[in-house]
């Protein structure tokens, strides 16, 4: 007896591969003899499994390199889609089903209550494996999760072993998150592992069943949220089911020449933003270009590009600690630097106002070479608001 109808694969969201999961807790309950003080212990022992800190974590992010604002986005994601899963646990009920499974869970350590509860009497070899393959079962759930900030409406290829296909991938991207700085490159190939079964390679997003999974800044996320991290929506960008976004090609710039503008003087101007697909390349890739028009006319720039922008941009520290307006050498208008030609050089001390705007902003790191770009919001100088600062 299968604890799931998941079949030979199919995409399945966190309540349903929960609700499916709960066989395998009640049926470990019901084995033991227990009744409400069982179940609390069971997902007390899960509590302490899906934690990022202590003994019995099962993905520890409380340590390591420090300082990573990769590291930071992923602990508190993590944290907040564990609270997802074990909100869904305990508002889940089930029916016992089979008496025993062949778990494939690799050892995760028990809590105290579980230990006493799975070895203290007879005849409880199926309910320790019922127990393992339920808790096994949940971590990679929590993990294939991680990815993304908006867990409740991703959906995860399982089949009739669960997730368990996960393993390899699981426990590829847990030394990556543990030991070294990732690269937003891992999180996009195993967050496409779990979607689509195939991980992505040097993509930083990808298309699969009818929704697109991008950093929300792609969408309409903010400016100063998290740049590592997914979101999923429902829609499409290009024909193919599965399609993984790429890198365009780089092109090279020369210095920008002086402001021609004060920076009182600056317009804000109406802006129209989509995202265009490039030509379809090999192993199911694609390039977007972000396309932005104003004055009756489109400028484009690399969505990866722009992306990576994103991520190497500073973050202010406080939300005082803007520029001051007397540290400012200059200041250039934001959509006179995306008519320039490919990348551009930003000389040390200018600043870029773009006006609140997104897209422009998100373009413009598109085209800006990278390094001291430092991201604000809210701060102003001479009654602008200063979204790019250019820093030595």
């Amino acid at each position: 007896m299968t604890w799931n109808d998941f079949g030979t694969g199919r995409a399945v969201d966190p309540a349903a591969f929960v609700a499916a999961a709960a066989t395998l807790l009640e049926s470990a309950i019901a084995a033991t003899g227990g009744g409400e003080a069982t179940r609390a212990d069971f997902v007390a022992g899960l509590e302490a499994s899906l934690s990022t800190s202590g003994p019995y974590a099962t993905l520890r992010l409380d340590a390591g390199l420090v300082d990573q604002d990769v590291r930071t986005e992923l602990r508190e994601n993590t944290n907040a889609v564990s609270e997802v899963v074990l909100d869904l646990v305990r508002t889940t009920s089930g029916t016992p089903g089979p008496l025993d499974v062949h778990s494939s869970c690799v050892g995760y350590s028990w809590t105290p209550p579980v230990a006493e509860r799975l070895i203290g009497g007879a005849n409880l070899h199926g309910a320790r494996n019922l127990y393992n393959e339920w808790l096994w079962q949940l971590v990679l759930l929590r993990d294939a999760l991680i990815p993304f900030i908006d867990p409740a409406r991703v959906r995860l290829l399982a089949d009739a072993d669960g997730l368990t296909r996960l393993q390899d991938a699981r426990d590829w991207f847990a030394v990556q998150a543990m030991t070294r700085r990732i690269a937003h490159a891992a999180i996009v190939r195993f967050a496409a592992e779990a979607v689509t079964g195939r991980p992505a390679a040097e993509a930083y997003g990808f298309q699969h069943g009818g929704a697109v999974v991008l950093p929300p800044i792609a969408f309409d996320g903010d400016l100063l949220g998290p740049a590592y991290l997914l979101d999923r929506r429902e829609g499409t960008l290009v024909p193919e089911d599965v399609a993984y976004f790429v890198y365009g090609g780089e092109e090279a710039s020369g210095p920008l020449s002086a402001p021609t503008r004060e920076l009182g003087d600056i317009e804000v101007v109406s802006l129209t933003d989509r995202l265009v697909p490039g030509p379809a390349g090999p192993g199911a890739t694609r390039t977007l270009s972000l396309v932005v028009g104003f004055d009756g006319h489109e400028w484009a720039a690399d969505l990866g590009r722009a992306l990576r922008g994103h991520r190497y941009a500073g973050r202010p520290a406080a939300p005082g600690d803007g520029p001051a307006g007397s540290a400012v050498a200059g200041a250039w208008s934001g959509c006179a630097v995306l008519k320039q030609d490919g990348e551009v050089a930003v000389p040390e001390g200018g600043v870029i106002p773009t006006g609140g705007q997104r897209a422009l902003t998100l373009a413009l790191l598109g085209r800006l070479r990278p390094g001291n770009v430092v991201l604000y919001t809210g701060q102003e100088v001479g009654g602008q608001p200063i979204l790019l600062d250019i820093r030595g």
